[in-house]
C-alpha cells in the first residue's frame, strides 16, 4: 500500500548558529525539510549553508532589518524562535545594565522574529516555537535577569497560544531544563539531569509532532520544579536563606 511522503516544511530557526537552534538546525536538514539558519556566527552558517541551509546573517536586534530579512522568503510552514542571551547577577549589588541587556536581548530578539515572521505563518496556518526556561517556574538567586526573561516569554507564548487562534497559527513554548550548550558552561553550580543538545533536539521536535503545546524536558527535571514553584512564597524564602547562608 502507497503512503505520502511526509511534508517538506519550510522552517525558519533563529539562533541557529549555537546551542539547541544549531542541533535543531542540522537535525531538520537530515530529514530534507528546508531550513532557514539566522544567526550571526559567520564559521557556523557557513557549516549549515554547507549542509543545505539558506543562512541569514542577522542582528535581531535590528527591528527594521529583521521585517526586511523575512519579507524576503516566501514561505515558514515553522519558525522556531532560539536566540537569547544569559548573565547572572551577583548581590548586593544590583547592575540594572546586566539585566536591560538580558531582558532587552531575550524580549528583543523573539519578540522582533515574531513581527517579522507572524504574516507568513498566518499565509501558511504554521506554528511559531519560542523557547522558554524550567528557571521560570521558581526563583533562583543570581537567575534575577534570566528568570525574569523567560517568565516574560511564558506569559506571552501562552498568550499568543489565546490571541492567534482567529487566525489557525499553532504556539508552542518550550521549556528546557538544563541543557549542555555553549551558553551554559558558564554555569558553575550543579546541573541535575543535564540534556545533550541531540536529546533536546529530539524532544522539541517530537513535541512539534505531536502538536503539544508546551513542550517540557526533562520531565523528571520539570515536573518536580512545577510542583515547587505552588509553595507559599514563605517556604520558598526559608529555602532561599538556606541556600545563601555563609
Amino acid at each position: 500500500m502507497m503512503t505520502d511522503s511526509p511534508k517538506k516544511l519550510h522552517i525558519v530557526i533563529t539562533g541557529a548558529t549555537s546551542g539547541i537552534g544549531k542541533q535543531l538546525t542540522k537535525d531538520y536538514l537530515h530529514q530534507g525539510h528546508h531550513l532557514y539558519a539566522v544567526g550571526r556566527d559567520d564559521e557556523a552558517l557557513a557549516e549549515l549553508k554547507e549542509l543545505g541551509a539558506t543562512a541569514i546573517d542577522l542582528d535581531l536586534m535590528d527591528k527594521e532589518a529583521v521585517i526586511e530579512a523575512f519579507e524576503k522568503i516566501d514561505t515558514v510552514d515553522l519558525a522556531i524562535c532560539c536566540a537569547g542571551a544569559c548573565e547572572y547577577l551577583d548581590m548586593p549589588n544590583f547592575d540594572s545594565e546586566s539585566f536591560m541587556k538580558v531582558m532587552s536581548i531575550n524580549m528583543g530578539t523573539l519578540s522582533h522574529a515574531i513581527e517579522g515572521v507572524l504574516p507568513k505563518l498566518i499565509a501558511s496556518k504554521g506554528r511559531l516555537v519560542g523557547l522558554g526556561s524550567a528557571s521560570a517556574y521558581v526563583p533562583f538567586a543570581r537567575a534575577e535577569a534570566y528568570g525574569s526573561s523567560k517568565a516574560a516569554i511564558h506569559y506571552l507564548m501562552k498568550t499568543l497560544q489565546i490571541s492567534l487562534v482567529p487566525f489557525d497559527v499553532a504556539v508552542s513554548l518550550v521549556v528546557p531544563g538544563f541543557v549542555d550548550t555553549p551558553m551554559t558552561k558558564q554555569n558553575d553550580f550543579p546541573m541535575p539531569f543535564l540534556q545533550t543538545t541531540e536529546q533536546a533536539s529530539q524532544a522539541i521536535r517530537a513535541g512539534i509532532e505531536a502538536k503539544h503545546e508546551v513542550i517540557e524536558f526533562p520531565k523528571k527535571l520539570t515536573l518536580p520544579l512545577k510542583t515547587l514553584g505552588t509553595l507559599p512564597d514563605v517556604a520558598w524564602q526559608q529555602v532561599s536563606k538556606q541556600l545563601n547562608k555563609k
